[in-house]
């Protein structure tokens, strides 16, 4: 299946609105944390950003709807993580089951990577 360019436009169009949300979230959010910040709250708009927007960018070739869910629920996972995470920090508290999102997002995205490598069952007609 391959993307024509109003699909290719749309995704980036929604990868960077995604990262502009999560950069006007961090900022809003640490506006009123009193000038307190946190490292995964500011950099929350990377995984959309360099994750998202610059591989739609880049693709010239098929795309298979299984990675393309997995991509997607990957660097969801990541970046709510992140954000949830600098939440905590700001707050003045962690927990160790935020690592849980780290994992699920690599997770997600290594098996996105995964499919796409493997090669595809060709279907033959009868």
């Amino acid at each position: 299946m391959w993307q024509s360019s109003e699909q290719q436009a749309r995704r980036a169009l929604a990868y960077a609105a995604a990262a502009l949300f999560c950069g006007l979230f961090a900022w809003i959010y640490e506006h009123f944390s009193h000038d307190v910040w946190s490292y995964p709250m500011v950099f929350a708009f990377a995984y959309p950003l360099a994750g998202g927007l610059m591989p739609v960018l880049a693709m010239k070739g098929p795309a298979r709807p299984a990675v393309a869910c997995l991509w997607r629920a990957g660097l969801a996972a990541l970046t709510v993580g992140s954000l949830f995470r600098g939440a905590l920090e700001i707050f003045g508290t962690g927990h160790p089951l935020t690592a849980v999102y780290v994992l699920l997002g690599v997770g997600l995205c290594a098996a996105a990577a995964a499919v796409q490598l493997w090669p595809g069952k060709r279907s033959i007609s009868v």
